[in-house]
C-alpha cells in the first residue's frame, strides 16, 4: 500500500510546481507513446478495481496519475480528459464498496478496522486527486479559446471573456469542454457527502474536518470563477456541496471562514454565498452558520477610503435581507454600528436592508406584536435623510418607494416621509432631488385615502367633508339625554335617521386594534358586532363590549399601527368600477347647472355638446377640469351591500364598538308589572346607548381619516412650488421626474396640478434628445416627454367613448388650454400644437369641430369661440390649408358682425388669416421668399380697413388694428396702398368730426359689452381737448405701427430687388470662349457688389430721408404732430392718447437716425418724468429697438437708461433688466461702472428679477475677463454712496458674483487690489465689506496668500474689529486646506501670530483712544462748569 497523508499532501498542492513525491515519473521527458502507454495501464487498473489506487508496484497507479497532472502541459490534450474520466468512475466505484462495506447491516454492525482502513485510504487518495484534476481543468480545459477555463476570477467578464464564450459556440459539440464536466463533479461530491459514513470511517476529527476540507474545496475553486457561477446548474452544484457539508459533516466553522474570505477577495460571490446561506436555513434547516457570520460582520469596520469591502459585504447582507429576513432581524442590534459607518457604500447597504426588514415585519402574522420593531425601523429610515453622502439619501428614497408598493399603507409614517421628501427637493444633490420627486409620485399613485370617495386628492372637497364630519361629530357629542341616559323626546328619532347610512360607511373605517392584513374581512367584522348589540346579549357580552370600548377609546392617543391605520387600500377592481361607473360621455362640465342658460334639447347638434360649457355671469368661463378625472369626479362610485341591506342617507346606524349601557335608578318595591317594563326600558337604553356609541366613534374615526387626507395633501401643495422651480432645472432627469409629477397630480385632482402644467408648456422649446440615465435606462427628450404628458391628459381617447364624442373631448380640451392664458402660455401651446400636427396626432375630424365652434349661429360664450380661432391659428401654422380653405369663413365670422362685437375674436381672426402667407422660416443669406401675397382687390382687405375704421371706443381695437396691420402687411402686394387710405379716414374723423362724441357711441359701445378704461369714459362729452381724444389716440396708434411696418417692408423690397438681380445675373449666357481672366473676374465682381451696395443705399434713403422728412410722406406730416403730444403731456392729459403717442413715437424713431436723434431726450425725459408705468415701460423696450438701430445715440445716454432697474413699478423693472441683458451681451452698449445697478437686482423682492439678474451675470462670465475687470466697481458702487445697500444684501450679492472668479491669476490680482482699499477706506462698514470680499477668493496657489502677507500695513489697524479678524482668519484656514500635505506651514503660523498681535495691539489702542476721548470730554465739561461759575 502506498504510503500517504493527505493532510500533508493537500498542504503542499497549493503550488503544484513545487509539489514533489517519492515515486515521481518523469513524464516530461518520455516520448508521447510511452507515457500515453503508462497512463493507459493505470486507467485500465482502475477500472478492474477502484482499490487499485492504494496499491504499490513499479509503477503504481497513484503515482501515475499524480505526476500526469503535474506534467499534463507535456502530455497530449486529450490527457486531462482521461484522468477525469477515469477518476469519476473509479470514485463512484469506491463510494459505493466503501457504503456496502462500512454499513453491512447497519450502523450497528462490526466492521473490521482493516476494511475501513483501505477505504479510507483509497478514497482520500481519490479525494486528492480530484481536487489536483479540478485546478488542471479550470487552467487547460477546452483552451482559453473555447471558453472552459475561468479567464479571471472574481473580475467581470471582458470583451476577450465574451469572444471566447462566442469562439465556444461555434465548437463541434464533441470537443472537451471543462465547463460541461464542472456538474458531473460536483453532483459526485454531493453523492459523497450525502452517502458517506465519514464519522465511522474517521474517528478523529482533525482527519475528518480535513477529508471534508478537500472533498469541498473544489466546490470553493469553481465558485471563484465569475462566469462558472453564471451557469445555474454549477452553482446549483456548489450550494449542495457546500450545505450537504455543513449539515451532515460539521463544515460550518469552515464554510464560514471560507464566507468570509471569499467576500473579502471575490466581489461576484457575495450574492452566492447569501443564496447558500438561504438554502441552509429554509431546505437544511441550519441557521445557525448565518448568525455566526452576521456577528463576525457586526464587528468589522470599515474605513471611508475603503469601497470594495463595504460594497461586497454590503451586497451580501441585503440579498441576505431579501431571502432571509428572519436570519438578519435577529442580529440586527448588533449590525446597527454600520448604520454610522464610515464606508458609505456600507450605511447604503444597511438602509436597503432595513427596507426589506419592514416588508418582512409588514407582511408577517400578528403585525401588532412588531409595531414598536417597524416604528424605530422608519425612524432609522428618517434619520438618514441627513445623512451626508447623497448616495445614501437617494437609497433612502428608493427604499421608500418600494414600500408603499405594500398593500400596507402604514399611515402616520407616510405623512412623516411625506414631509422629509418635500424637504428632500431642496437637497444639493440632483439625483436626491429626483428620487424624492420620484418618491412624492409613488406616494400620490399608492395614498390610502381613496375608500371612501374616490381617489381624487382635491383639497376643497376634503376639506369640506371634514367640516361636514367635525359639525356632525359635535352636533351628536352635545346632544342632551334625560336622566335615565335617553335622547330627549324630538332627537331619538333623527339620530336614528342619521344612523340609518352607516352601511354605506361602516367598511370604510378601520377601529384601532384590528391587524393590517384583516382589512378584507372589516365590513363583516363590524356587521357582526352591530347585530351583537341589536339582538340584546347577556351581561357577558355587554362586559366584553365595554372592554371593547374602553379600548378604543384608551387606544386614540396612543401610538400604535393599529391607531394610524386609515383604512384598506384601493384595489385595481374597485377602481376599474369606480371608472366603469362613471357617465363619461358628457362633453360638457356641469359642476354649475345654474350657469348653464341653454336647454339640453338642443345638445343633438354637435358643435353644441362643446359650447356649451360652464361660464360666470359675463361669459367668461370657470375653471373646470376637463379630462377624464373630471367626469369620475361627478358621478358617485356605485358601492356594493351585503344581501337584504339597502343603502340609507343619513349615517351611522351600524358601527364599530359598543358602549357602555347606562343603569336605570333603583325605585323602592316597585309593582310587578313596573319590573317587566322596567327591564324594557332598561334594554331600550342598552340598544341606544351602544348605537350611539358606535356611532361617535365612527364619526371620530371618520374626522381623523379626513384630518390625515388633508394634512398629506396640505404637505403635496406645499411643494408644489419647488416642483414648480424644478421643471426649469438643468438636470434632465429631474425635469422628467417632475413632469411625471404633474401629470400624476393632476390625473389625481390635485389643485396644483395646472400651475405645474401651465409652466411645463415652456419645455417644449427644450432641444434635447433622447439619451441614456446613469441606470442604463434610456430617457426620453424634454420635448417628447412633454408631447407625451399632454397627448395623455388631454388628447388620448377615454374608453367606452363612440368616436364623436372622442373629437368633442379633445376639442373641448385644446379650446381650454386658452383660458386665461399669457402671451407665453399661447407661444408655447402654439409651438406644442404645432409639433402635434406635424405628427399627425390631432385628426381631421377635431379640425372640423373647432370649426363649427367658431362658426355656430347660435350664441356661445365669447371665451369659446375665441379659443377656437386661437386654436385653428395655431396648428395653421403647421398646415395652412386649415385656413386657406375657410377663407370665408374667417371674413365671414372675425371680419363680420360677430367680429365687430367682439374684438378679441377679430384680433385673433386676424392672426389666423396671416397663416395664409405660409410659416416658412427664412433661411438665413437666401434671398427666396416663398410666401404668398394677394391682390390688393381681394375683399379681405377691404374687411380689414373696415374693421380698423370700426368707431369703436373699447382698448381691445388697439390689439385688433395691430394685428390687422399686419396682416395687410404680411398679404398685401402693396399694402401702402390701403395703410395710406385708412390713415386719412382716420385723420378725417379726428379732424372733421365735431368737438365732442355722440352718447349714441357709449351706448352702443355698452350695448357690446366692450370695456372702456376708466379715463375713457369721458369721451362722450367735451374735454379740454380740441376734439375726441380716443379718435386721436387711434390715428396715433395706426400712424406708429403703419411705420414700423412699413420699414420691415421695406427690407422685403430690398430682398426682392437684390433676388431679381441675382436671377438676371444667372440668366446671362456664359461665354463660350474659354474663362473670363481673373482681373476681368474681379472687376466684375466689383460692379455686381456696387449694384447691391446701390440697392442698399436707395433703401437706406429712402428710411433716412423720404419716410420722415420728405413733403410728400403722409408719416412725415404726422411725425411733429406726435412729438408735440408727448412734449405737451398738461394739454393732452388723455391716458390713451398719451400712451399711443409714446409708443408711436418710439417706432418712428426707429426709421430714421436723425428724427430719432432729435427726439432721442424727449424719449428719456419722458421715461424719467412719466407717472404712467406703461408709458415707462414701453419707452424701456423701445431704447432697446433704437439701440439695434443707432447704437451710439443711445450708448451716449446708457446712464438713464440704468434709472429704470431702480423704478418703482416692478415690469418697469424688469423690462430694463431684458433690454439692458440684451444690449451688454451683444455688445450693442458698453459697460461703464453700472454694472452695480445690475448686482442689487439680484437680491431682488421680486424672483423674476432676481432671476434675469442671476441669468445675466452667468452669460455675462463666459465673457472674456467682463465680470473680473467691472469687480472692483461693483464693490464700490455697493459699498459707498447713496447705492450702498445692507450688508446682508452686499455679502449675498458678492458670493454669488465671486463664483465666476475661477482663474487663478485673477484671484492673486484681486487679493493685491482689494488689500489697497483698506488704505483709503475709515469706515468699518467698508473694512467689514473688503474683508469679506476676500474670504471669498480661493487662495489655492502660494502667491495669493504671499500678496495677503506683504499687504499687511494696509490693513493691520483694521484687525481690531472682530469681523475683520474672522475673515481673515477663514482666509488662513482655506489656504491651510489648500496647501500640500508635504510642505510646512510655519509662514502660515508666523502669519497668524502677528494676526493675533496686531488685533491685540488694535483693541489696546481702540479703548486707549475711547478712554482718551472720555477725559476730554469730561475736562472740557469741568472747564465748562468753572466758566460759568466766574
Amino acid at each position: 500500500m502506498v504510503d500517504f497523508n493527505l493532510q500533508e499532501e493537500s498542504q503542499q498542492l497549493t503550488d503544484p510546481s513545487t509539489y514533489n513525491f517519492d515515486d515521481e515519473i518523469d513524464l516530461a521527458n518520455m516520448d508521447d507513446g510511452e507515457a500515453t502507454n503508462l497512463l493507459e495501464d493505470a486507467i485500465v487498473s482502475l477500472a478492474s478495481s477502484s482499490d487499485a489506487i492504494t496499491n504499490s508496484g513499479n509503477p503504481a497507479p497513484f503515482a501515475v496519475f499524480r505526476s500526469a497532472l503535474k506534467h499534463v502541459d507535456s502530455l497530449p490534450q486529450n490527457t486531462v480528459p482521461k484522468i477525469l474520466d477515469s477518476l469519476l468512475s473509479a470514485m463512484a466505484t469506491e463510494l459505493e464498496a466503501t457504503i456496502r462495506d462500512v454499513n453491512p447491516g447497519g450502523e450497528s454492525a462490526d466492521v473490521d478496522p482493516s476494511t475501513i482502513n483501505a477505504h479510507k485510504h483509497a478514497l482520500e487518495m481519490y479525494a486528492f486527486l480530484l481536487l489536483w484534476t479540478v485546478g488542471v481543468g479550470e487552467k487547460v480545459g477546452g483552451g482559453d479559446d473555447e471558453g472552459g477555463g475561468a479567464p479571471s476570477k472574481g473580475k467581470r467578464t471582458t470583451k476577450s471573456t465574451k469572444s471566447a464564450t462566442a469562439t465556444k459556440s461555434k465548437k463541434k459539440a464533441s470537443a472537451w469542454v471543462w465547463i460541461d464536466q464542472i456538474p458531473s463533479v460536483l453532483s459526485l461530491l454531493s453523492k459523497l457527502l450525502k452517502s458517506l459514513p465519514t464519522s465511522r470511517i474517521w474517528t478523529s476529527t482533525a482527519e475528518r474536518d480535513g477529508f471534508i476540507g478537500v472533498v469541498t474545496r473544489p466546490a470553493y475553486q469553481i465558485a471563484e470563477s465569475e462566469i462558472f457561477m453564471k451557469v445555474e446548474k454549477i452553482r446549483l452544484g456548489v450550494y449542495k456541496v457546500i450545505c450537504v457539508a455543513v449539515k451532515s459533516h460539521g463544515h460550518g466553522f469552515a464554510f464560514q471562514i471560507s464566507l468570509l474570505q471569499c467576500l473579502q477577495y471575490f466581489e461576484h460571490l457575495s450574492e452566492p454565498m447569501a443564496e447558500i446561506l438561504d438554502v441552509l436555513d429554509k431546505e437544511f434547516d441550519v441557521s445557525g452558520v448565518g448568525d455566526e457570520v452576521l456577528r463576525e460582520i457586526s464587528q468589522k469596520t470599515f474605513p471611508a477610503v475603503d469601497t470594495k469591502g463595504p460594497r461586497t459585504y454590503g451586497k451580501f447582507l441585503v440579498h441576505l435581507a431579501e431571502l432571509s429576513p428572519k436570519i438578519v432581524l435577529k442580529q440586527m442590534s448588533l449590525l446597527l454600528d454600520h448604520v454610522d459607518s464610515e464606508a458609505y457604500p456600507m450605511r447604503v447597504a444597511m438602509v436597503d436592508i432595513i427596507g426589506h426588514l419592514i416588508k418582512y415585519l409588514a407582511s408577517a402574522d400578528q403585525i401588532e406584536k412588531r409595531e414598536k420593531k417597524i416604528n424605530s425601523l422608519f425612524e432609522m429610515l428618517g434619520e438618514r435623510f441627513l445623512d451626508v453622502s447623497s448616495y445614501v439619501r437617494v437609497k433612502v428614497l428608493q427604499v421608500l418607494s418600494r414600500i408603499w408598493d405594500l398593500p400596507q399603507k402604514f399611515p402616520k409614517q407616510r405623512l412623516i416621509m411625506t414631509e422629509h421628501a418635500i424637504s428632500s427637493l431642496h437637497d444639493k444633490t440632483p439625483s436626491v432631488r429626483r428620487a424624492s420627486i420620484a418618491l412624492l409620485t409613488k406616494l400620490i399613485i399608492t395614498h390610502p385615502y381613496g375608500i371612501m370617495h374616490g381617489g381624487e386628492l382635491r383639497h376643497a372637497d376634503w376639506e369640506q367633508r371634514y367640516e361636514e364630519v367635525t359639525k356632525e361629530l359635535e352636533k351628536l357629542e352635545s346632544r342632551p339625554v334625560d336622566e335615565s341616559g335617553l335622547p330627549v323626546e324630538g332627537e331619538e328619532e333623527s339620530s336614528e335617521e342619521e344612523s340609518d347610512d352607516g352601511s354605506d360607511d361602516e367598511s370604510l373605517v378601520k377601529a384601532p386594534g384590528i391587524a393590517m392584513e384583516e382589512d378584507a374581512s372589516l365590513a363583516g367584522e363590524v356587521s357582526v358586532r352591530t347585530k351583537s348589540s341589536k339582538s340584546k346579549k347577556s351581561s357577558k357580552s355587554s362586559k366584553s363590549n365595554r372592554t371593547k370600548s374602553s379600548k378604543v377609546s384608551r387606544s386614540e392617543g396612543d401610538v400604535s399601527m393599529g391607531d394610524d391605520y386609515v383604512g384598506p387600500p384601493v384595489t385595481d377592481d374597485e377602481e376599474d368600477g369606480a371608472e366603469t361607473a362613471v357617465d363619461e360621455t358628457n362633453e360638457v362640465v356641469d359642476d354649475a347647472p345654474e350657469a348653464n342658460n341653454y336647454d339640453d334639447e338642443e345638445e343633438e347638434e354637435a358643435v353644441m355638446n362643446l359650447v356649451e360649457e360652464e361660464m360666470d355671469e359675463d361669459g367668461d368661463p370657470v375653471a373646470s377640469t376637463p379630462n377624464k378625472r373630471s367626469s369620475v369626479s361627478k358621478t358617485p362610485v356605485k358601492k356594493k351591500y351585503p344581501k337584504g341591506r339597502k343603502p340609507k342617507d343619513a349615517e351611522g346606524e351600524e358601527g364599530t364598538v359598543e358602549s357602555t349601557p347606562l343603569k336605570p335608578r333603583k325605585k323602592k318595591k316597585p309593582r310587578k308589572s313596573e319590573q317587566v317594563n322596567l327591564h324594557a326600558v332598561s334594554q331600550q337604553q342598552v340598544l341606544v346607548a351602544e348605537m350611539e356609541g358606535t356611532q361617535l366613534v365612527h364619526l371620530r374615526l371618520k374626522k381623523r381619516y379626513y384630518a390625515e387626507a388633508l394634512d398629506f395633501i396640505r404637505w403635496l401643495e406645499q411643494g408644489s412650488d419647488t416642483l414648480c422651480d424644478l421643471l426649469g432645472s438643468t438636470h434632465k432627469t429631474e425635469v422628467l421626474e417632475a413632469m411625471e409629477y404633474f401629470r400624476v397630480s393632476y390625473e389625481y385632482g390635485m389643485e396644483s396640478a395646472q400651475v405645474g402644467l401651465k409652466k411645463m408648456l415652456h419645455l417644449i422649446w427644450s432641444k434635447d434628445n433622447a439619451s441614456t440615465s446613469e441606470d442604463g435606462k434610456e430617457l426620453k427628450g424634454i420635448r417628447a416627454k412633454l408631447l407625451e404628458c399632454y397627448r395623455t391628459i388631454y388628447f388620448d381617447p377615454v374608453p367606452d367613448l363612440e368616436p364623436r364624442q372622442q373629437v368633442n373631448r379633445i376639442t373641448k380640451n385644446m379650446i381650454e388650454l386658452t383660458f386665461n392664458a399669457t402671451v407665453a402660455e399661447l407661444t408655447s401651446l402654439e409651438e406644442m400644437l404645432r409639433a402635434m400636427m406635424d405628427d399627425g396626432q390631432i385628426p381631421p375630424e377635431v379640425t372640423k369641430r373647432l370649426w363649427q365652434v367658431y362658426s355656430a349661429e347660435k350664441e356661445i360664450p365669447k371665451a369659446q369661440r375665441r379659443g377656437a380661432i386661437i386654436v385653428l391659428g395655431m396648428i395653421a401654422a403647421a398646415k395652412k390649408q386649415i385656413v386657406t380653405e375657410r377663407v370665408d369663413t374667417l371674413i365671414r365670422v372675425g371680419l363680420g358682425k360677430r367680429g365687430k362685437a367682439d374684438l378679441v375674436l377679430a384680433r385673433y381672426t386676424c392672426i389666423a388669416l396671416q397663416r395664409v402667407s405660409g410659416s416658412v422660416k427664412k433661411v438665413k443669406g437666401s434671398l427666396d421668399d416663398k410666401s404668398v401675397r394677394l391682390g390688393m382687390d381681394t375683399p379681405v382687405f377691404s374687411k380689414l380697413q373696415e374693421m380698423i375704421e370700426l368707431p369703436a371706443r373699447s382698448n381691445d381695437w388697439f390689439g385688433m388694428a395691430e394685428q390687422a396691420i399686419n396682416t395687410i402687411y404680411v398679404l398685401g402686394e402693396q399694402p401702402d396702398v390701403i395703410c395710406d387710405a385708412i390713415i386719412k379716414n382716420l385723420a378725417a374723423r379726428v379732424f372733421d368730426a365735431p368737438r365732442s362724441a355722440p352718447k349714441s357711441e357709449e351706448e352702443s359701445s355698452k350695448e357690446d359689452d366692450m370695456e372702456v378704461e376708466e379715463t375713457a369714459t369721458t369721451i362722450g362729452a367735451p374735454s379740454s381737448d380740441m376734439g375726441d381724444a380716443f379718435t386721436l389716440a387711434q390715428l396715433v396708434f395706426v400712424v406708429g405701427h403703419v411705420a414700423i411696418k412699413h420699414l420691415v417692408y421695406l427690407e422685403l423690397i430690398e430682398r426682392e430687388l437684390k433676388r431679381r438681380k441675382d436671377v438676371a445675373a444667372k440668366a446671362k449666357p456664359t461665354s463660350t470662349s474659354g474663362p473670363v481672366p481673373s482681373k476681368d473676374g474681379e472687376e466684375l465682381d466689383q460692379v455686381a457688389g456696387n449694384a447691391e451696395d446701390e440697392i442698399g443705399d436707395l433703401i437706406a434713403s429712402v428710411r433716412e430721408d423720404e419716410m420722415m422728412f420728405s413733403p410728400n410722406s403722409l408719416l412725415a406730416t404726422f411725425g411733429p404732430m406726435i412729438a408735440h403730444i408727448c412734449l405737451n403731456p398738461a394739454m393732452f392729459k388723455h391716458s390713451v392718447l398719451r400712451t399711443s403717442a409714446a409708443l408711436s413715437l418710439s417706432k418712428l424713431m426707429c426709421i430714421s437716425s436723425k428724427f430719432c436723434e432729435e427726439n432721442l431726450l424727449l424719449l428719456l425725459r419722458m421715461l424719467e418724468t412719466s407717472r404712467d408705468p406703461n408709458i415707462r415701460s414701453n419707452i424701456v423696450i423701445a431704447l432697446g429697438d433704437i439701440a439695434v438701430c443707432f447704437s451710439t445715440l443711445i450708448d451716449e445716454n446708457s446712464d438713464r437708461l440704468y434709472k429704470g432697474l431702480s423704478d418703482s413699478d416692478l415690469t418697469v423693472k424688469k423690462n430694463t433688466l431684458m433690454v439692458l441683458t440684451h444690449l451688454i451681451l451683444n455688445g450693442m452698449v458698453k459697460v461703464k461702472g453700472q454694472l452695480g445697478e445690475m448686482a442689487k437686482c439680484l437680491e431682488d423682492e421680486d424672483r423674476r428679477v432676481s432671476d434675469l439678474a442671476k441669468l445675466f451675470f452667468t452669460e455675462l462670465s463666459t465673457k472674456d475677463n467682463a465680470i473680473y475687470n467691472n469687480i472692483q466697481d461693483v464693490i464700490s458702487h455697493l459699498s459707498v454712496g447713496p447705492h450702498a445697500v445692507d450688508e446682508d444684501v452686499f455679502q449675498s450679492t458678492m458670493k454669488y458674483i465671486f463664483n465666476f472668479i475661477e482663474k487663478e491669476k485673477q484671484a492673486e490680482n484681486l487679493v493685491e487690489k482689494l488689500c489697497q482699499r483698506f488704505r483709503d477706506t475709515t469706515n468699518e462698514k467698508q473694512w467689514r465689506n473688503i474683508s469679506f470680499c476676500l474670504s471669498l477668493l480661493p487662495f489655492k496657489s502660494e502667491r495669493s496668500l504671499k500678496k495677503l502677507i506683504e499687504a499687511l500695513p494696509f490693513y493691520q489697524d483694521k484687525l481690531r474689529e472682530e469681523a475683520v479678524f474672522d475673515r481673515f482668519t477663514e482666509i488662513l484656514q482655506k489656504a491651510r486646506a489648500n496647501k500640500s500635505a508635504n510642505k510646512p506651514d510655519n509662514e502660515m503660523k508666523e502669519f497668524e501670530k502677528i494676526l493675533n498681535d496686531f488685533k491685540e495691539q488694535g483693541q489696546e489702542d481702540h479703548a486707549l483712544e475711547k478712554r482718551v476721548e472720555v477725559k476730554k470730554a469730561a475736562a472740557k465739561r469741568k472747564a465748562t462748569r468753572r466758566a460759568a461759575r466766574k
